[in-house]
């Protein structure tokens, strides 16, 4: 995480359009060449002090090492006892690299997250990530499947999406007056709250909901994963408000911006992409994050013509109960599933995408 100007924390971004009808990014994250992955040797093991050690002080010594030496998983593990990682990469982050892998027993492929512990300021949250990710089970949330942890890596194994970000979707698909269309827009909207909303039952808070961690399964249709857990924590009902405000510039929350926030900053950060996805663009933009903070401060809300003249009055008046200032009032993801917008076009487009495969099937029979 890096730091800009005030308090607030947050994750470098990917700048969207920062003219209302740009359509190239001007800023790419560079990120440091990853290490080779080695094969980890075991550990020298403890020799006990006197043969009179009992096996339990034993034990409880090695556990100790252990923890010491594996803070995530607290034991080591070799991800290439059970997969076999190509080295071509997938994609990259500020601590990582992505790899695709298969599984040496099953042959089944899936995407191999490798982390280098030695960039990581808190191993405690990489460790909540995990513990999160590994309690998570709904269709719009990528699937942990297995993790290993060597003296250097996290190595989280996940399924594999084919489909790439949505953030490049919206570059790809920008023009002058506009972006994605109402019936698709609303589909993946659609299933990003219901992402939302299971997280949500289950006391959890993503705070970085954002276009570069949704990706799409498959490149063709419009299934989607939201990934990308590192900034997640449980936040109950009755908790005291969050105060650390993290996340990224664009998304980020007027309440969370004033460090106090809930569960609720997901719900703007949603409406923030459904915002983009009309348009092109975000609502409060600008060039550097103390103007974007500014903005989402004290900015109104408002449609340019140029891009919203052509978008329906239902789809304007979902983005307003999402981006709502007062979080008592705005939306929950449950709301926000039930309102006509959603329901009409996103039902419709699921309809229409279930009839054209049933046609396909239809065809190939005969």
């Amino acid at each position: 995480m890096c730091k800009a100007g005030s308090p607030p924390s947050h994750r470098q971004r990917r700048v969207i359009n920062p003219k209302m009808n740009a359509t190239q990014p001007l800023v790419d994250i560079t990120i440091p060449k990853h290490r080779t992955l080695q094969q980890d040797k075991c550990p020298r093991q403890i020799t006990p002090a006197s043969s009179d050690t009992s096996s339990r002080d034993y034990a409880q010594t090695n556990s100790t090492r252990d923890r010491a030496l594996y803070p995530v998983t607290g034991r080591l593990s070799n991800v290439l006892d059970d997969y076999v990682i190509f080295p071509k990469v997938l994609g990259k982050g500020h601590y990582g690299v992505v790899r695709e892998c298969v599984c040496r027993i099953t042959r089944q492929i899936y995407a191999c997250k490798s982390i280098d512990k030695s960039k990581i300021r808190r191993l405690d949250h990489l460790q909540r990530e995990v513990r999160l990710l590994s309690e998570i089970n709904h269709h719009g949330i990528m699937k942990m499947v297995d993790c290993y942890e060597d003296s250097d890596f996290v190595h989280i194994v996940t399924e594999k999406c084919t489909g790439g970000e949505l953030f490049d979707k919206i570059i790809e698909n920008t023009t002058g007056t506009g972006c994605y269309s109402e019936k698709s827009a609303a589909c993946i909207i659609k299933s990003l709250l219901q992402a939302v909303a299971y997280l949500h039952e289950n006391d959890i808070v993503h705070r970085d909901i954002k276009p570069e961690n949704i990706l799409f399964e498959s490149s063709h249709g419009d299934a989607i994963k939201l990934i990308d857990f590192g900034l997640s924590r449980r936040h109950k009902k009755n908790d005291a408000s969050m105060s650390n405000p993290v996340g990224t510039a664009y998304y980020m929350s007027p309440e969370l911006l004033k460090g106090s926030y809930t569960k609720s900053a997901d719900i703007w950060a949603v409406g923030i992409v459904a915002y983009i996805l009309l348009c092109g663009y975000p609502p409060f933009n600008g060039d550097t994050d103390p103007i974007i903070f500014d903005n989402i401060e004290n900015g109104h809300l408002e449609f340019p013509n140029r891009a919203w003249s052509t978008k329906s009055s239902m789809a304007k008046d979902f983005i307003k109960c999402l981006l709502r200032r007062d979080p008592h009032i705005r939306f929950t993801a449950k709301e926000a599933l039930l309102h006509p917008w959603i329901l009409n076009l996103g039902q419709r487009h699921e309809a229409a995408r279930t009839r054209s495969s049933r046609c396909s099937v239809h065809s190939n029979v005969h």
